[in-house]
């Protein structure tokens, strides 16, 4: 029999060379190799007792799944190595383990959420095949670039036993989840009455300790219930009746307009800028009202006492009689007909802001003009409407964010951004907590 540290350097079926010793566990070894093709890899080696059959099954069943929180086996087989079976198993290269993060602390409720939705997963998938696991601990649990997955290389059939039947063998992987969110929150295996722990898990790990859940209820509770979906502030029929009223009133004035035809009479504003130019437009005189002559005669008396007044506080300097000035003419104001007033913009549905959803928002787009945001929200609500995309403005103004959800815990919006980026959206989308300061 040779010491695993004697398989160093040594090329196993004929296509993977052997790098370093990661580590053995007994009759089995792992070592860092490539797969034929320089991509590194991660290869496992059992030297068989005559239960080769029974390990490539199993290996066979879980590369089948396709499950993509546990750790894929790419291929395997039968081999030997100095006259010693073996059966291998080559598996993808993993970035860390759980162990190594909790040796320096544990894990926010956040992040023990998404922990536990990636397990519950592998293990719904493993239970469905009636496989168990029998290995949940920190260091089974790994990385693979943003995803977490559990091992794969060590599940055994839920048989029936002298000890335990298979439905007892799985609830038994349902009690090792309850243990490991135990000690993601608190380092600790053991849950005492001192203990405290944040929802969901205030109930998770009591009844996934004592059997009364399983994996379907901790999942359950794992999921934030659906947020109510926000109403506009104006019912869209209101705004669509709005404008129905106004463009009828618009085409009413039009339509006196063209029946009672006036000269067009022309004057010219004082520009402000140079983008405002002369308006012409056909005027017709209206009636003045007697308030209104009313308040003509009291200027020009007011008009009469000031020039009075000025006249007998100042001296004649010469009796030449000045000639009356005429009477001014004031060109009459051009005014804009109702068909040159553009349409009224088209309402959107109320842009939600701090006042009205605070709380943790997950962001999947920004924007700098509020149209294109409600643009990117329409297409999202005919692919994605379990979503909930809205338009959210912190400040009521630019930046117009395309949020999911509405306001929620910080809790809630990890999981529905975990869920956004199932649905294929962007990698990049993220959480922040808005609130009114």
């Amino acid at each position: 029999m040779h010491l695993w540290s004697d398989y160093e350097g040594k090329t196993i079926a004929e296509a993977y060379p052997l790098g370093q010793l990661i580590r053995p566990e007994g009759r089995t070894a792992f070592f860092a190799t490539a797969n034929g093709t320089g991509t590194p890899a991660v290869i496992r080696l059992t030297e068989s007792l005559n239960d080769e059959h029974e390990m490539l099954s199993r290996w066979q069943q879980v590369a089948d799944l396709g499950e993509e929180h546990l750790v894929t086996i790419k291929k395997f087989g039968q081999t030997s190595f100095d006259g010693t079976p073996l059966a291998y198993a080559l598996l993808e290269l993993t970035d860390a383990s759980l162990a190594d993060i909790l040796r320096e602390r544990p894990l926010t409720p956040a992040e023990t959420v998404e922990v536990g939705h990636s397990l519950v997963a592998a293990l719904k998938a493993l239970h469905a095949k009636d496989l168990v696991h029998e290995h949940l601990t920190p260091e089974s649990v790994l990385a693979v670039g943003e995803v977490i997955k559990l091992r794969s290389d060590c599940v055994r059939e839920a048989t029936n036993d002298l000890d335990h039947t298979p439905e007892a063998l799985k609830q038994r992987d349902v009690h090792a989840l309850a243990e490991l969110l135990l000690r993601c929150l608190t380092l600790d295996a053991n849950l005492t009455p001192a203990t405290r722990l944040a929802a969901p898990f205030d109930r998770i790990v009591p009844r996934g300790l004592d059997g009364a859940w399983g994996l379907d209820e901790i999942d359950a509770a794992l999921t934030p219930p659906p947020t109510p979906e926000v109403k506009p502030l104006v019912p869209e029929g209101v705004i669509a009746a709005a404008h129905a009223a106004a463009e009828t009133h618009r085409l009413e004035l039009a339509d006196a307009a063209q029946a009672e035809p006036y000269e067009p009479v022309q004057a010219e504003l004082p520009l402000q800028s140079a983008r405002v130019s002369r308006i012409y437009s056909p005027v017709k005189a209206a009636p003045k009202p007697p308030l209104f002559w009313g308040g003509v005669a009291a200027a020009a008396l007011l008009a009469l006492f000031v020039v009075w007044h000025l006249v007998q506080g100042r001296p004649v300097t010469s009796a030449t009689a000045t000639a009356p000035a005429a009477p001014a003419t004031v060109a009459p104001s051009p005014i804009k007909t109702i068909d040159d007033a553009p349409n009224p913009p088209a309402a959107k549905a109320g842009v939600a802001t701090v006042a009205t959803q605070p709380g943790w928002h997950v962001v999947a787009y920004t924007y700098n003009h509020e149209d294109q945001a409600w643009q990117k929200v329409a297409s999202l609500r005919a692919e994605h409407s379990s979503l909930r995309p809205e338009v959210f403005s912190p400040s009521g103004r630019a930046p117009f964010l395309v949020t999911l959800g509405g306001g929620m815990s910080r809790a809630e919006a990890e999981a529905l951004r975990r869920q956004a980026r199932k649905d294929g959206l962007p990698r990049d989308v993220f959480t922040r907590d808005y609130r009114a300061r």
